[in-house]
């Protein structure tokens, strides 16, 4: 008598185990793509999403960047034809009543501050550049280390070039920052520098080096002060990441095995480094930005004597590029420039028309890279 609870409780729970679960009715979303891309290089984004009342989506292959509103079929799909895009990478957010929705079929993110956005990959020749080709392809890793500037642990992604365990001599190293509204990942989802630089490497058209990616704003928010002095990301990135990563990896240990290129915010910091640490730096990128009003005030109030270093006119090379005049920081770029020329400070532009995304920032990479380093 003592065993039969046990017996019905041991079978109670083997019924428990082998019970299937009732089978679900099948669904649209069951074999939906999350978009296709049509022979003329046209993409029908489809979501699937029954209860909704409202859909867009929008993404830097918008020349407007306004949203695009889906239509709904009555099995739930909803969906629309963007018309042929150029190939090349791109991002996409959707709005689902009014709420940022991530497609849930859709791996392939951007990962950044606010979120995750989704990308979009459409191969032809003007795509060949960052697409992932049969090359030797490097490293990207996730780094996290102690910051003593900020007590507490940051973050960076490095790429190390394809056969770099081999390589005997130390390497130069591009420090590439990201912009306000993103993070240390951004470069190498949304920028995919590490594949740009595989392919250029396969293609002899750049020096192996080093590609670190550090987080920009180690505190909330991000500074805008001219100068290094005030925002302690300068103080992290010298006093931790630079050291650091020389430490840890073979590299060279002089200004002329370092760049900086930035884009947006890290283009302001870019300007920063530029102009009042070019002791740090031979190669200084920045990328779509431009002081604003009230920050060229107080440079030309305060900063005057510091524009006048000549270490600024000895930079190997001080480039300077936009998104042409659909980006939002052109008018601050060419203020910017204004000021540069009233302080007979040397500097070389480009432009690569695609406004204020990282389609115009890849682009910046693929033409500066090549520059790096010699």
């Amino acid at each position: 008598m003592k065993f039969v609870p046990l017996i019905l409780w041991l079978t109670a729970c083997s019924t428990q185990i082998t019970a299937q679960p009732s089978p679900r009715s099948s669904s649209p979303n069951d074999t939906l793509q999350c978009f296709r891309i049509l022979q003329d290089h046209s993409v029908v984004f489809q979501i699937y999403a029954p209860q909704a009342t409202s859909v867009t989506v929008i993404g830097d292959f918008l020349e407007s960047y306004q949203p695009l509103a889906l239509k709904k079929a009555e099995n739930g799909v909803w969906s629309i034809n963007t018309g042929p895009l150029q190939p090349d990478l791109y991002t996409y957010d959707y709005r689902i009543n009014d709420v940022k929705t991530f497609d849930p079929k859709n791996p392939a993110s951007k990962e950044g501050e606010y979120g995750l956005s989704n990308l979009l990959f459409i191969p032809g020749p003007e795509s060949d550049y960052c697409a992932i080709r049969d090359v030797p392809h490097g490293k990207l890793e996730m780094v996290w280390f102690s910051s003593s500037a900020m007590k507490n642990v940051g973050r960076m992604h490095v790429y190390t070039p394809p056969g770099y365990e081999q390589m005997a001599g130390p390497l130069p190293v591009l420090y590439l920052q990201h912009g306000g509204g993103d993070n240390d990942a951004s470069w190498a989802t949304a920028g995919r520098a590490n594949f740009i630089l595989d392919n250029l490497i396969a293609d002899g058209k750049v020096k192996p080096m080093l590609i670190v990616m550090p987080m920009g704003h180690p505190e909330p928010g991000f500074h805008l002060d001219p100068g290094v002095a005030k925002d302690p990301y300068y103080n992290q990135l010298f006093h931790d990441i630079i050291p650091y990563v020389e430490m840890h990896y073979r590299t060279g240990k002089t200004p002329d095995s370092r760049a900086y290129a930035g884009l947006s915010m890290g283009g302001l910091q870019a300007l920063n480094i530029a102009l009042f640490r070019p002791d740090v730096f031979a190669y200084v990128l920045p990328l779509s930005t431009g002081y604003f009003p009230e920050q060229l005030k107080t440079i030309r109030e305060e900063y005057g004597e510091a524009l006048k270093n000549p270490a600024i006119n000895e930079l190997k090379l001080f480039w300077i590029a936009m998104g042409g005049q659909q980006d939002i920081a052109y008018q601050n770029g060419l203020n910017t420039l204004q000021l540069l020329d009233e302080n007979g400070i040397k500097y070389q532009t480009a432009d690569y028309p695609a406004g204020h995304t990282f389609i115009t920032w890849r682009h910046n990479l693929k033409e500066f890279a090549p520059l790096l380093f010699h």
